[in-house]
């Protein structure tokens, strides 16, 4: 059965062992959360940081992904409600000639700090954390896209809607 059969839903999570870095497959990756059938937030490394896109152009950009579905609908529409609402402010911010969030990979800011730095799968995070209440664990410091992997492919609360066969990471981090 092919991804597309599935579709996409609010806060369905896609989370990639690739880049648009030169950093190698397996080991950086990349996370967004989908906000509707159509479109997803994700955080990048070029500004506007926050950025909302197509779930096909990720899919395009990465193509060795995982997606991943929360069972009950509720959790993921809320998760989906505050990264609409975050990247809303983000562009208050920017509009304002603020940049909050900067893009930072910084172990010095806790993940748990929404404005002082901002990286994929972190913006995943903050989405189930302050949205729908839900938070992921993390092993490490930075919340990274293999951790966000990780602990999706053991979630009872998620389901795995389709997985690249090529998708694997190198490293724990």
């Amino acid at each position: 059965m092919t991804q597309e059969h599935y579709g996409y839903r609010a806060g369905d999570i896609l989370t990639a062992c690739d880049n648009e870095l030169n950093v190698p497959t397996g080991y950086l990756g990349h996370a967004a959360i989908v906000v509707d059938d159509e479109h997803i937030i994700e955080a990048v490394i070029t500004y506007p940081y926050v950025q909302v896109a197509r779930v096909e152009q990720f899919l395009r950009v990465h193509p060795k992904h995982a997606h991943y579905r929360p069972i009950a609908p509720e959790l993921g529409r809320s998760a989906a409600k505050y990264a609409i609402w975050y990247y809303q402010q983000s562009n208050h911010n920017k509009a304002m000639g603020v940049v909050i969030p900067p893009f930072s990979f910084s172990d010095r800011i806790p993940l748990q700090d929404p404005w002082s730095s901002i990286y994929c799968s972190k913006l995943v995070w903050l989405s189930y954390y302050y949205g729908a209440g839900y938070p992921f664990y993390n092993d490490f410091y930075l919340f990274t896209p293999e951790d966000l992997d990780a602990v999706l492919s053991t979630d009872p609360n998620f389901r795995l809607m389709h997985k690249h066969p090529e998708f694997l990471f190198l490293v724990n981090t």
